[in-house]
């Protein structure tokens, strides 16, 4: 069994900091498309040189031939740095010094095993059906990491390129069903709300206590938002484009202290400073110019104000249940209500937010509550009862939400 730790140790560890670095790492920033396709390249030479032991017999060509092979490998993975050098951070760059030296001791260790095979002296302290099933198993490995990493690089060519646009009026037609209806999207909506409203609720009054705040509620839809929070004793403003919702979200104003105005988020019409607290849910997915109506909302908010959000990551899983998952499960879910190359990586919200003196503070996963019996019923029959759930989570992975805060005036400086 020493042999054994001795030879699944280095692949071992190699692996651990591979999937550390595409998992972690590169789902933190953008990887470049060309980069993406470079890291096919390294998994696809290194696979030749796991996979030469297990064809062919360990002769002094074979050998030579491993040789320049692994020598080509280890020169290779180092292609990239160029662009390492520009994006990735400390603790990326670590990792992959630690994956230089990683790469030729598992490349040597798997030599020495092949030579080995041909060794009668193998046989007495590692069982030689478990030396080849090892060349076969770590072959086998980076071969489905091979072709993970050829589905994502197809997948990134395919979906974040140009694509349809994005529907923005099917919530004209609403009407009163923004509150009622089940048989629509707009019901999963009306459930998430449910979540993120106590959550900014919660952190207002943990951070002012019964203060009143002035707060803008941007693409505030019917009042999901904006309504409770004046409940709360907060100035409300809220302003939306389609002019249906606003009279809907009128008609649920019970405080009738709600300013509801018609109004384009990329160009505010209040002065500098104006308000407390800015909030963005659902918002920053559904349009392309995420920058300026960033800018907009720094600019309305007062030194030190706070800025809610809520958005999509770009991922697979976030297409397979934000998108595809509502289009075949919800009825009446309408073409093109979310637009894949919308959505926005937490790391790209946190560098558009920066480059407007906004602080990303606190960051959280949502998701639907899978385990409830109100999950099944949507899956099995198209609607989306009151029951049904959302929850804060760790991952990241589909949708997320967090607030920032703007530099005060005796921090604030420009960001290139």
């Amino acid at each position: 069994m020493n042999g054994t730790l001795f030879w699944l140790l280095p692949f071992g560890f190699q692996g651990l900091a591979m999937g550390f670095d595409t998992f972690i790492y590169h789902r933190r920033r953008e990887v470049p498309r060309w980069e993406g396709l470079g890291h096919v390249l390294d998994s696809l030479v290194f696979l030749a040189c796991l996979v030469l032991p297990v064809l062919v017999a360990p002769t002094p060509s074979n050998i030579r031939l491993f040789s320049g092979m692994a020598v080509c490998s280890c020169l290779l993975i180092t292609k990239d740095e160029f662009i390492h050098q520009r994006l990735c951070s400390g603790g990326e760059h670590w990792l992959h010094a630690v994956l230089f030296i990683l790469h030729p001791i598992v490349l040597l260790a798997t030599a020495m095993l092949w030579i080995d095979l041909g060794s009668a002296a193998l046989s007495q302290t590692f069982p030689r059906p478990l030396a080849a099933w090892l060349l076969q198993l770590q072959a086998a490995l980076v071969f489905g990491f091979l072709v993970y990493q050829i589905a994502e690089w197809f997948w990134r060519a395919r979906w974040e390129g140009k694509g349809p646009e994005i529907n923005n009026s099917i919530y004209e037609d609403l009407g009163d069903r923004w509150y009622t209806t089940t048989d629509d999207p707009v019901a999963l909506l009306r459930a998430e709300s449910r979540l993120r409203t106590s959550w900014v609720q919660a952190d207002l009054h943990a951070a002012f206590g019964e203060e009143a705040l002035a707060i803008l509620d941007v693409a505030c839809g019917a009042g999901f938002l904006s309504n409770p929070l004046a409940q709360a004793g907060h100035e409300v403003t809220g302003i939306d484009l389609s002019l249906s919702s606003l009279e809907v979200a009128k008609r649920h104003d019970h405080t009738r202290s709600v300013t509801y105005l018609p109004m384009d988020a990329r160009c505010l019409s209040f002065p500098d400073a104006r308000f407390d607290v800015v909030c963005m849910m659902d918002f920053l997915e559904h349009l392309p110019e995420k920058e300026e109506v960033l800018r907009e909302a720094s600019r309305v908010l007062k030194p030190g104000g706070w800025f809610f959000f809520h958005t999509f990551n770009r991922t697979l899983l976030s297409w397979l249940i934000g998108i595809k998952g509502v289009e075949w499960f919800v009825k009446n879910t309408p073409a093109h209500m979310h637009v894949y190359r919308l959505f926005l990586k937490p790391s790209e919200l946190r560098d558009l937010c920066a480059r407007q003196h906004l602080v990303v503070e606190e960051v959280r996963g949502v998701r639907p509550r899978i385990f409830s019996w109100a999950f099944w019923k949507l899956l099995l029959t198209g609607r989306v009862s009151d029951q049904f759930q959302f929850v804060f989570t760790h991952s990241q992975s589909i949708g997320y939400c967090g607030h920032a805060r703007k530099l005060t005036a005796l921090l604030a400086r420009p960001v290139p």
